[in-house]
């Protein structure tokens, strides 16, 4: 704990690690939702509640049922699908890096579609006139797909290896994390849905001593932190410039586990989600925090 400590001031300057006070619900503990995974990642809900995972080197797409907590196998040829989020038309959209794609899955039948080829994928955040965004850590791009025309262009260059992916709550922002560092890296985005202007770095997450941060799978709150998954386990950041307000709060990854892949709140606002390789775990936040995302 003290060694995660010393990390956070190093880099941001400060460092709060009371998660369980300003995070958990009292009395609250870590619960399986799904275990036996080679690699798991990528975090969606339905409508209904219903969750969805994968897990990449199997190509394997998961439902967690909402009710029941009912596993159901949808896809065991996902691609080798990672990063995954719902549209505004009603379907699942993956990134199938394996097969240089990206999938659209029907719900009501789960068979897929093929709406971008050529480029590899990582991580996606689809904005609410269909516009698509994703990484692509082998070239060091970001790339867009038009909600319109379908047309496939890359959206920006970046001189790092671009990873994690999500827009910001009112989608005028693009966020994007540079995995082996500290750094969110921030892109406006102008009113014809293209990234427009030059990036700042939005968000300075702690790192280990090797300085490779593993920035991963992450969501915006509405108090203007972002919640991440990284080497050091689940982060909850300010924004820079704020951190004096808000200091940055890490959660080490239990048990041992590896770094965390990609963590999310619940869309009822109760539950703190974490993916790590074999498992997926979730645990009961304060009340309040879930009303931040």
């Amino acid at each position: 704990m003290y060694v995660y400590a010393l990390v956070c001031l190093l880099v941001t300057g400060s460092c709060d690690l009371r998660a369980a006070d300003l995070v958990f619900k009292d009395g609250s503990e870590w619960e399986l939702v799904s275990e036996g995974h080679q690699f798991a990642e990528g975090m969606a809900w339905d409508k209904e509640g219903n969750f969805y995972f994968t897990d990449v080197p199997r190509s394997l797409l998961y439902k967690i049922d909402g009710k029941t907590g009912g596993r159901v196998l949808l896809d065991d040829n996902t691609g080798r699908a990672n990063g995954i989020a719902f549209g505004s038309d009603g379907r699942l959209y993956g990134c199938a890096r394996g097969a240089s794609q990206i999938y659209a899955w029907n719900p009501d039948t789960w068979g897929k579609v093929a709406v971008a080829q050529g480029p590899a994928s990582n991580d996606i955040a689809i904005r609410n006139d269909g516009t698509v965004f994703f990484t692509d850590p082998s070239t060091n791009s970001v790339w867009r797909i038009d909600g319109a025309s379908g047309e496939l262009t890359k959206a920006a260059d970046t001189k790092w290896m671009p990873n994690g992916l999500a827009l910001s709550l009112d989608q005028k922002t693009l966020l994007v994390a540079e995995f082996n560092s500290g750094s969110i890296h921030s892109f406006p985005i102008n009113a014809a849905g293209k990234l427009a202007g030059e990036s700042t770095v939005a968000y300075r997450l702690g790192i280990p001593p090797d300085t490779l941060g593993r920035l991963d799978g992450m969501q915006p709150l509405k108090d203007g932190r972002l919640l991440i998954g990284t080497a050091l386990g689940i982060q909850i950041a300010p924004s820079v410039g704020k951190e004096s307000a808000s200091p940055l709060i890490v959660v080490p990854s239990p048990e041992g586990r590896p770094r965390c892949n990609y963590a999310r709140i619940s869309p009822d606002g109760q539950w703190l989600y974490a993916a790590f390789a074999k498992d997926l775990l979730r645990r009961r936040v304060v009340e309040g925090f879930g009303e931040m995302q």
